[in-house]
């Protein structure tokens, strides 16, 4: 019989437990699948293996998706990506987005470049052909009686137009979409629309398939005697306009911008569309913008001939005013013209500048104090309120003004000599008889002088007194002494005829000292004749 210590002894590794057969039998029924979840679990769990898994489904998923699936779904949860992949793409690599675009974009820059050029050279001759001719006296005529802006009166006489049907049409099939008449259009004359979009597809069809390098190239108008079609393309729609006369350039310009609000708010029906055209009801009201046109008013009743003479009277006046006043004008402008040369030759003036601001003219420069006053050499006709003028003094050196210059010196010189007489005598005291040659001198120049100015001066020799003694003494007194000094310098070879003795008119000296009084007893002289 065992002991204790035997029967607790753990069983040795070479002897099976109870659970060993258990674990043995496991193993033989789930050890396949066992490792098979042990493998996938470790897939799972490794995120490079499971994104390695999904990139290898991933492009046929949407593309199943996308062909299985009329819904939207997938295109919303891919646009933020996308959209951000593409400004990744731009803001890292602005090249290589241009590269990719101008294909594209450059010929339609190309295209519009081109039909805007087309457009201007139109307008230019239109505006050329409008301004100068008798039609366009008419419409200004016209604008004038009826108020209107002349523009206006232009668009209806030039440009007469009506767009009578429009065709909406899906590009990819051909089919119609929706189509509008205008009012004035009979039911006789529309034909059946999706005859007419099937013929515009067809015709467009041909066009490409016949002429050579026109493959992406699309038709803009086509010309059926009066009719004209103008297209508008998009990306998934063709927006045709049915027009009878001559379409302005700007039709064009509407019918693309009406086809791009039309792609804009039906994108999603245009992406989709199967025949079902009721969706694109709704477009009616951007078609109805297109029936755009002008129609030719009703003929003028004729002129009257008060009307014809208006007509043509007043630009004939209008004509005749600017003429007159051009002659006026120019008339006035000579005769500026003469008066700045005449003042550029008088002596003593020098011109600097001369110009004219409205309706002044405004004349600077020197001018000698002696030569001519400027206002008094004005032309008729010239006002002096007309004309300013900005002189600065200076000296000229011409003959005649030295001269006279020397004139003016010699007699403020004599005009400053005086002979000193004594008390109660008229006699020329000794002292003062050696002044005699120097004033005789002096009066013999200031005659020279005036002379070679062609000017007759005469010299007053005034005799004064002092305010003491009788009146008549002093009187007497006055006169003697001026005949004194006259006689002293005609024997000096002063011309006699020259020099006038008188006394003084009025009483000039009131001094009271004796010292005071001596220079009252005197002759001066005075010039007269002479500036």
């Amino acid at each position: 019989m065992p002991s204790d210590g035997a029967a607790k002894r753990p069983p040795s590794p070479d002897q099976p437990g109870p659970e060993q057969p258990l674990a043995e039998l496991r193993a033989i029924l789930l050890g396949p699948d066992r490792e098979a979840w042990e493998a996938m679990r470790q897939r799972l769990d490794n995120p490079s293996q499971r994104a390695e898994d999904v990139a290898g489904v991933l492009a046929e998923a949407v593309r199943l998706r996308s062909r299985l699936h009329s819904d939207v779904k997938l295109r919303r949860a891919l646009q933020p990506l996308l959209e951000e992949a593409l400004q990744l793409s731009v803001q890292s690599n602005p090249r290589m987005l241009a590269d990719a675009l101008f294909p594209i974009f450059g010929k339609a820059i190309r295209k519009a470049i081109t039909a805007e050029l087309d457009g201007m050279l139109q307008a230019l001759s239109q505006t050329l052909e409008q301004s100068f001719s008798l039609r366009s006296l008419q419409w200004r005529w016209e604008s004038f009686s009826t108020r209107k802006p002349y523009a206006e009166i232009v668009v209806l006489r030039s440009l007469l137009y009506c767009v009578e049907q429009v065709f909406l049409i899906h590009r990819s099939s051909g089919l119609l979409l929706q189509h509008i008449a205008a009012s004035s259009v009979a039911a006789a004359e529309t034909k059946d629309p999706e005859m007419v979009s099937g013929m515009l597809t067809a015709i467009q069809d041909f066009v490409r398939d016949s002429v050579s390098g026109a493959g992406s190239e699309t038709l803009e108008t086509i010309r059926m005697g009066e009719i004209e079609v103008v297209l508008a393309y998009g990306t998934d729609a063709i927006l045709a306009a049915f027009v009878r006369g001559v379409a302005p350039r700007k039709l064009s310009r509407v019918l693309q911008d009406a086809l791009d609000d039309i792609e804009q708010k039906k994108a999603e029906a245009l992406h989709t569309f199967s025949g079902d055209t009721s969706r694109f009801d709704s477009c009616r009201p951007q078609l109805e913008a297109c029936l755009l046109g002008r129609g030719k008013p009703d003929q003028p009743a004729a002129t009257s001939w008060g009307a014809r003479a208006l007509l043509f009277g007043l630009p004939a006046l209008l004509i005749l005013a600017l003429a007159g006043w051009w002659i006026y004008t120019a008339a006035i402008e000579r005769r500026w013209q003469h008066f700045a040369q005449r003042l550029e030759s008088e002596p003593g003036i020098v011109l600097t500048h001369s110009e004219e601001r409205g309706s002044k003219f405004y004349i600077s420069g020197l001018r000698d104090p002696l030569a001519t006053d400027p206002a008094s050499l004005l032309p008729t006709g010239l006002s002096p309120h007309n004309v300013e003028f900005r002189w600065e003094e200076y000296y000229s050196l011409a003959p005649r003004f030295a001269a006279q210059r020397r004139l003016a010196q010699l007699k403020g010189e004599l005009e400053r000599r005086a002979f000193r007489f004594m008390t109660g005598s008229a006699d020329i005291p000794p002292e003062q008889r050696f002044l005699l040659e120097d004033v005789g001198s002096q009066m013999i120049s200031l005659i020279q002088s005036a002379g070679a100015l062609g000017q007759s001066i005469q010299i007053q020799v005034r005799g004064n007194h002092d305010p003491v003694g009788a009146e008549q003494l002093n009187s007497a007194l006055s006169r003697s002494r001026a005949e004194n000094v006259r006689a002293a310098l005609v024997a000096l070879g002063v011309p006699a005829a020259r020099l006038i003795a008188m006394p003084e008119d009025l009483q000039t000296c009131s001094a009271v000292e004796e010292e005071e009084r001596m220079f009252c007893r005197s002759a001066t002289f005075r010039v007269t004749g002479a500036p």
